[in-house]
């Protein structure tokens, strides 16, 4: 079976390339997530959590963007995930509100 022909003038993503790049966009954004949060809801040292745990995935994406570029871009995947932990545990167990 021969592989399906992609249509005339469509790229191929090169994530060797451009995924640490696309990781790093993808972590700017959770930093405006972390920063709107700080304006909503979430007290200083809730601030300062999500902003440590924000620094490990940048270590996370600088460590793991020579040897594996590919899969860095699921990288603010789980930094989201990690923003919506730290909230849900803040909402229910410190109460933090609106």
């Amino acid at each position: 079976m021969r592989p399906a022909k992609r249509a005339p003038g469509a790229r191929r993503l090169r994530l060797e390339r451009s995924g640490p790049w696309i990781a790093a966009v993808g972590l700017l954004a959770v930093l405006w997530l972390v920063v709107t949060a700080g304006f909503l809801f979430a007290p200083w040292w809730g601030v300062s959590l999500h902003l440590s745990a924000l620094a490990g995935f940048t270590v996370f994406l600088a460590r793991c963007a020579p040897t594996a570029p590919a899969s860095t871009v699921w990288i603010p995947l789980y930094a989201v995930s990690a923003w919506a932990a730290v909230n849900a545990l803040g909402v229910l167990a410190f109460g933090w509100r609106m």
